[in-house]
C-alpha cells in the first residue's frame, strides 16, 4: 500500500519542522494586518435576497445540470431553510424551495426545517439529502415550543433534476435532527445520524424502508455534560463495500456492516486521540477535546479515507482494509502550525479535487483593516498535493469589492472549473447592517457575535492552485 511505503520518508519531514514550532504551544487567536499580507485571493458573491439565512454546512454540490445546488439555514423560526441553484453561464439565481411548503410543515405552526446540515449528493438524476432543526431552544423534548408544534424529526429528500420536483422519502424520530448523512450507492442505501441523540438510521430507496440502528455514541449530544456528553460526528464513512463509519469524541472509530448479526462495533486499537502532531496538558485539560473527525473523504487512488481531526485540523489517512491510521500533516494557515490545539477548530469546506488535490476553506488569522471592525477570523485557501505530500497556503479570501470572507463550511468544483462556497461575508453599508441584524432573531453559536451576510462565493479556478 502507497500509504505504508511512505510512512518513513514522512516522519523525517515531519521531525525536521517541529524544530520550528517550538514557539507555539500556547494556543491563541491572531490577527494579521492587511498591509502584511503577501497575497490573497478575490472572491466574486453572489446574492440570494435572504436576508434571514445565516448558515451553510456542507450542502452544495455541483450538479449535472451544470449548475451549483446549495442551502441556505436559517436559526429564525419563523422560516425553513431554502434551497438554491445558480448558473454558472448565466449567473441567474433561482429559489427552488422552501422547506416548509415543500414538506408542509408551516412555520406559523411548526418549528421549522431550519437547516439542511448534510452533503448534497447526486445519483440516479437526483440529489440527496436530509433535514435539521436550528431551533433548539423549542425543538426538543422537555423545551418550551411555545404555540408551535415541536419539530417533527428530521426527513430523507430528494431533488429530481429534470422534473424539479422535491420528494419526502422518510422521517425519523420526532424531535430527531439528521445532522449528517451519506449514501451507499452501490446498493442504494441512505444512513443519517441524528440529533442530539447520535442515533443511526438507514433508508432503503428500493425497499422504501426506514430502519433505526440505535445510539452509537452513548447519550450523544443529549447526554449530561460533560459526562455522558459526546459531540455528533458531523460526517460519515463509506467504504467500497458498504461499511459505514463514524468517530466519538474520545477518539473511537465505530463501523456498521450490514452483513453481520451485530451491525455496529468499534474499531479496536485505532485511536484517534493519537492523531494530532502535539500536545498540550493546558490545550488537552481545558474544556472538551473533541477527538472526532470533522470531514472524511474516499480516495479511490490510494484506496483510502482521507480526513481532518476535529480539535487540530490534522489531516490523517485511515486504510480501512489494513485498520491503519497515519498522521499525515496540519492543514492550518502557518500562524496557527505546531500549536497543540487549533484556536479555530475545523470546518466541512474540504474535498479531494483534481490531480489527487486536496482543497481545504480554513478559518485562520483574522485581517485587519484599518477603519473597519473586528472579524473574528479569516478564510484561507490550503492545497495538499497527496502524492508530493506538499502543502500550501495560497492566502486569505476578500471578496473583488474588499470585503473579508470569514467562514465558510462547504466546498464544490463548478463545471466552469470555479472553487464555489457559501460564506459569511461582512457588512460595510450600515443601512444593510440594520435590516439584517433586525431579521436575525438568533445565530449560528459560533458566529452571533458577527453581523454578516451569508453569500455564494466563486474563487478563480482550482487550476491556478495547482502546480
Amino acid at each position: 500500500m502507497v500509504a505504508l511505503i511512505r510512512q518513513v520518508a514522512f516522519v523525517m519531514v515531519l521531525t525536521l519542522a517541529g524544530v520550528g514550532w517550538a514557539q507555539n504551544t500556547v494556543v491563541e487567536k491572531r490577527t494579521v494586518p492587511f498591509e502584511s499580507v503577501r497575497k490573497h485571493i478575490k472572491a466574486e458573491l453572489f446574492d440570494t435576497g435572504f436576508l434571514f439565512g445565516d448558515s451553510n454546512y456542507h450542502s452544495i454540490v455541483a450538479a449535472s445540470d451544470g449548475k451549483i445546488h446549495f442551502t441556505l439555514d436559517t436559526h429564525n423560526n419563523d422560516y425553513a431553510c431554502r434551497y438554491y441553484t445558480f448558473d454558472p453561464e448565466t449567473e441567474a439565481m433561482a429559489l427552488v424551495g422552501e422547506l416548509d411548503e415543500v414538506l408542509g410543515e408551516d412555520t406559523a405552526t411548526h418549528i421549522p426545517q431550519g437547516k439542511i446540515h448534510t452533503p448534497l449528493i447526486e445519483h440516479d438524476g437526483k440529489i440527496w439529502f436530509a433535514t435539521h432543526t436550528s431551533f433548539y431552544r423549542g425543538g426538543l423534548p422537555g423545551t418550551d415550543s411555545g404555540d408551535k408544534i415541536p419539530h417533527s424529526g428530521g426527513h430523507f429528500m430528494c431533488y429530481d433534476l429534470e422534473s424539479g420536483q422535491f420528494t419526502d422519502l422518510a422521517r425519523v424520530l420526532p424531535s430527531e435532527g439528521i445532522i449528517t448523512f451519506h449514501m451507499d450507492r452501490a446498493n442504494e442505501i441512505l444512513y443519517g445520524l441524528t440529533w442530539p441523540s447520535g442515533i443511526l438510521t438507514s433508508y432503503d430507496i428500493q425497499k422504501d424502508e426506514l430502519r433505526c440502528w440505535g445510539a452509537v455514541q452513548g447519550r450523544g449530544e443529549w447526554g449530561h455534560h460533560p459526562w455522558e456528553w459526546d459531540r455528533i460526528c458531523r460526517t460519515l464513512a463509506i467504504d467500497p463495500e458498504g461499511h459505514v463509519y463514524g468517530s466519538t469524541m474520545d477518539g473511537l472509530i465505530w463501523k456498521y456492516d450490514r452483513t453481520q448479526i451485530r451491525r455496529v462495533t468499534y474499531l479496536d486499537g485505532l485511536d484517534l486521540t493519537r492523531v494530532p502532531l502535539s500536545q498540550s496538558t493546558e490545550a488537552t485539560m481545558k474544556g472538551d477535546f473533541h477527538h472526532n473527525w470533522r470531514t472524511i473523504e474516499w480516495n479511490p487512488k490510494t484506496n483510502s479515507f482521507w480526513g481532518i481531526h476535529f480539535e487540530t485540523t490534522t489531516l490523517f489517512e485511515f486504510v480501512p482494509s489494513a485498520n491503519y491510521i497515519r498522521t499525515v500533516a496540519e492543514l492550518r494557515p502557518e500562524a496557527y502550525r505546531g500549536m497543540p490545539r487549533n484556536p479555530e477548530i475545523s470546518q466541512l469546506g474540504f474535498m479531494i479535487g483534481p490531480e489527487d488535490t486536496i482543497f481545504y476553506l480554513v478559518h485562520g488569522p483574522a485581517v485587519e483593516i484599518q477603519g473597519r471592525p473586528d472579524v473574528q477570523s479569516g478564510l484561507y485557501l490550503l492545497t495538499f498535493d497527496i502524492e508530493k505530500e506538499k502543502l500550501t497556503d495560497h492566502g486569505p479570501i476578500l471578496s473583488t469589492d474588499g470585503r473579508r470572507v470569514f467562514f465558510s463550511e462547504s466546498i464544490a468544483i463548478g463545471r466552469d472549473d470555479h472553487l464555489y462556497s457559501v460564506a459569511w461575508v461582512e457588512v460595510l453599508d450600515p443601512e444593510r447592517r440594520a435590516r439584517i441584524a433586525e431579521a436575525r432573531k438568533f445565530g449560528p453559536a459560533e458566529t452571533e457575535r458577527m453581523i454578516y451576510e451569508i453569500q455564494l462565493i466563486r474563487l478563480p479556478k482550482w487550476k491556478k492552485f495547482v502546480e
